[in-house]
C-alpha cells in the first residue's frame, strides 16, 4: 500500500512543474530544479532512499511505495492537477536486467521482472499526459521489444519521440558513462541539448565543491 503523502500548498499558474518517477534519493529531481522545474511529486520504493530524499527536497510529495500499487489519479488527485497540466514527466525505471554486465554484452537473456517496469512509466504517461517526458536507462534497452513497444504507444499516444546513446562525460558530468536518454513533447520535439567540448574531471568537480 502507498503511503499517504501530505498536502501542498496552492502554486503560481507560471511554474513548471516535474515528478520524478523511481526517484532514488533525488539525484534527477536536483537536476531537473536546476533545469528550472519545481518537482512537486515523487515516487520511490526503498525506504532509505525515501528518507534521503525528504532531507534533500523536503518540499516534494513522495509516495513510498511499489510504483504498480499507485493510480496516476491518486497522483492528480493528491497533487492537484487535472490531466495534462504536469509539464515534465521523468524518471529512470530499473535497468538491472538491461545491463551488460547482467546479460553478458547482450549474449544471455535475463527474464528480471523489473524489466516491465517500463511500462508502468508508460502508465502514468498515459495517466498524467504530461507535455513532455524524459526517460533514462541503460543503452542496451534500446535493443529491446519492450523498448519499441513503449516508443511506439507513446507515438500513439501523439507524442513526438527521439532517443539517443549519450556520453554524460559530453555534458557536464566528471565521469565516462554511456545512458539511453529518450525525450518526447505533445505539442512538438523536446531539443536534446548541444555538447559541451571541455571535459569536467573529478579534481575539477571536487576542487568547486571544496570552494
Amino acid at each position: 500500500m502507498a503511503t499517504a503523502p501530505s498536502q501542498k500548498k496552492a502554486r503560481r499558474v507560471d511554474t513548471l512543474l516535474a515528478v520524478d518517477l523511481f526517484s532514488g534519493c533525488g539525484g534527477l529531481t536536483l537536476g531537473l530544479k536546476q533545469a528550472g522545474f519545481r518537482v512537486i511529486g515523487a515516487v520511490e520504493t526503498d525506504l532509505l532512499s525515501v528518507e534521503t530524499y525528504k532531507k534533500n527536497h523536503p518540499k516534494t510529495t513522495v509516495w513510498q511505495s511499489d510504483i504498480r500499487d499507485i493510480e496516476p489519479t491518486d497522483v492528480l488527485r493528491t497533487l492537484k492537477l487535472r490531466k495534462g497540466e504536469l509539464h515534465m514527466l521523468a524518471g529512470c525505471p530499473p535497468c538491472q536486467g538491461f545491463s551488460t554486465l547482467v546479460t553478458k554484452n547482450g549474449l544471455r537473456h535475463v527474464d528480471d521482472p523489473r524489466n516491465k517496469l517500463i511500462y508502468d512509466f508508460l502508465r502514468f504517461v498515459e495517466g498524467l499526459v504530461p507535455k513532455t517526458i524524459m526517460m533514462e536507462n541503460v543503452p542496451d534497452l534500446a535493443k529491446t521489444m519492450r523498448f519499441k513497444r513503449f516508443c511506439k504507444r507513446l507515438r500513439d499516444l501523439g507524442y513526438l519521440v527521439e532517443y539517443r546513446i549519450l556520453n554524460v562525460a559530453d555534458y557536464g558530468v566528471p565521469q565516462r558513462r554511456r545512458r539511453l536518454v529518450l525525450l518526447g513533447g505533445r505539442y512538438g520535439a523536446v531539443q536534446f541539448p548541444e555538447r559541451d567540448t571541455s571535459r569536467l574531471t573529478v579534481r575539477n568537480a571536487l576542487s568547486i565543491i571544496n570552494h
